[in-house]
């Protein structure tokens, strides 16, 4: 496995979106919450799996971890 180290830069730039998804996430979770509509939940939840595959990914990138 090839790995290259992040820069710092990088490092910085994923940690900010990290932060940003997990806001995006804790925002989801409240609205669904207050939700009575099922469509309106079943498009929150379609959502809430893209933020969290999207945090996923982040934090695999962080961890060093192919991206594959």
């Amino acid at each position: 496995m090839d790995r290259t180290p992040l820069t710092g830069a990088e490092t910085a730039r994923l940690k900010r979106r990290e932060a940003e998804i997990l806001g995006r996430i804790e925002r989801l979770k409240s609205t669904m919450n207050d939700t009575k509509a099922l469509d309106t939940l079943a498009f929150k939840a379609k959502l809430l799996k893209e933020a969290q595959a999207e945090l996923r990914r982040v934090q695999d990138k962080l961890a060093g971890l192919s991206e594959d």
